[in-house]
């Protein structure tokens, strides 16, 4: 066998692979025969026609057919070995360059390479939230709410009124053949917030909600805003300024429930207030604090990937975006969507939908993956057992409390479960360590230091280091 390897920029090679002359031929008469053993060629029995018969009977571009196939399952090892090349995943066999003597081409994705950049100099303060007694009043103000009895009002909108109204929106500047209706009358509930509730989520915009004080049932109230072109706001709104038209139907005040003994044993179990607020508390600190973290490392990750020199072969990023899309289209289909239909809402063919935003997405994930692999393997980081059972302890823990467990093992199996779990968890398990020494390198400080062993101390005899 002759080869000849050429890299190409994409992280694949090009092996141009030549064998003995003979080689085609010794395949053809194998082809044949078990060509044979499954056609039936009269006068013969099965795998005992010759090679003339055979030919004849079914013609030579079956044979030669049947023969690379049994060809290339032998010699693409060899090739691999002879080139010494670790793919990242199958070959192509691009062209046959020759027959006599039978010439090959292949081309074979390669492993990915990440070059990490400066990652020991680079440094981000850590410093988790903390949640205000204000934050915690108004979560449970929020919970007393969802409780709350509706009472119809006569008197103007104020703070903590519950408006029903229709809502429709018109862009006030539209652009040339555009339609100026943004969306139709639609129905529509609004709580109108206390100054310190008013947030950034609010819908449509944030004062919306305030902007309504002092209406009235039977009014109509004209709201003009003026959007940023940002991705944050919702896409039918971005750069544009839009007249919102809001008719009141009615307004209606909230009386919240008391918080006496029976609302607090019926909202969990609670004996005081106090312990209610501690576990809102301790429920709101663990949230902010996920989201804080899932922030901070990424951040710190997406800093790393800027001075990060990434070779990945395109087999690689085309997984990474079907796996993209394919979660959304799960996403789309809790909101009883379809990517078609998604699509047609949005004035998009799927071809642009992948190139604008599937693909981006897909290089941002892949790469992250990438650098986490490339740390991994910088720091030695390795995953203890008694890492992995905590992780494997909180999944099923996350199952259970969704509801989702049982459904989950009858769908895989128990066998597929066990893996699927011990699989995840493992993922888990490495990336905790891997924010961890992340942590270490970026803000080292927020570690409490050690404690200086106190001069004179005994050393540790072999009895107690048992």
């Amino acid at each position: 066998m002759k080869l000849q390897k050429e890299f190409t920029d994409d992280q694949q090679v090009k092996i141009t692979a030549e064998f003995e002359p003979e080689l085609l031929d010794q395949f053809m008469h194998k082809a044949a025969r078990k060509i044979s053993q499954r056609t039936r060629i009269p006068g013969f029995r099965p795998g005992k026609a010759p090679y003339a018969m055979v030919v004849n009977h079914v013609g030579e571009a079956s044979i030669r057919e049947e023969a690379l196939e049994m060809l290339l399952d032998k010699v693409y090892p060899e090739v691999l070995e002879e080139a010494q090349i670790s793919p990242y995943g199958p070959g192509n066999l691009d062209e046959i360059k020759n027959q006599d003597p039978l010439t090959l081409l292949f081309t074979i994705p390669l492993e990915p390479e990440t070059e990490l950049g400066d990652v020991d100099s680079i440094r981000e303060a850590y410093t988790l939230p903390e949640v205000s007694d204000e934050k915690v009043d108004e979560l449970i103000r929020q919970v007393r709410r969802n409780s709350s009895t509706i009472v119809p009002l006569e008197t103007p909108a104020a703070e903590g009124n519950l408006l029903y109204l229709t809502l429709e929106a018109l862009a006030v500047e539209p652009k040339e053949g555009e339609d100026p209706e943004i969306f139709g009358s639609t129905p529509q509930q609004v709580l109108i917030p206390t100054e310190s509730e008013e947030s950034d989520s609010e819908w449509p915009y944030r004062g919306f909600g305030r902007a309504l004080i002092g209406s009235n049932a039977g009014e109509t109230v004209v709201l003009t805003h003026e959007f940023p072109q940002e991705d944050s706001v919702e896409e039918d709104f971005r750069g544009k300024k839009i007249r919102f038209n809001a008719s009141i139907q009615s307004v209606k005040a909230l009386e919240l429930p008391e918080l006496d003994e029976a609302y607090l044993e019926e909202i969990g179990d609670f004996k005081s207030v106090e312990e209610l607020r501690t576990a809102v508390y301790e429920r709101q600190l663990a949230i902010e604090t996920a989201d804080y973290e899932d922030k901070y490392y990424l951040g710190l990750v997406d800093r790393i990937r800027q001075d990060t020199k990434f070779k990945y072969p395109p087999q690689m990023l085309h997984e990474e975006e079907e796996e993209v899309l394919h979660r959304f289209e799960h996403e789309l289909s809790h909101r009883q969507l379809e990517l078609d239909l998604y699509l047609k809402m949005r004035k998009m063919d799927k071809e642009d939908f992948i190139k604008q935003e599937v693909t981006p997405t897909a290089i941002t994930r892949l790469e992250r993956a990438l650098v986490m692999e490339a740390l991994s393997k910088k720091y030695g980081i390795k995953v203890s057992n008694d890492e992995l059972e905590q992780h494997i302890s909180s999944l099923i823990s996350d199952l259970v409390r969704s509801g989702e467990l049982h459904q989950m093992q009858k769908d895989l199996g128990e066998k597929k479960f066990a893996n699927a779990i011990s699989h995840e968890a493992a993922n888990r398990a490495l990336e905790s360590a891997i924010r961890l020494q992340l942590r270490k390198i970026a803000s080292p400080e927020s570690f409490p230091a050690e404690e200086p062993k106190s001069e004179g101390a005994a050393e540790p005899t072999p009895e107690a280091a048992e």
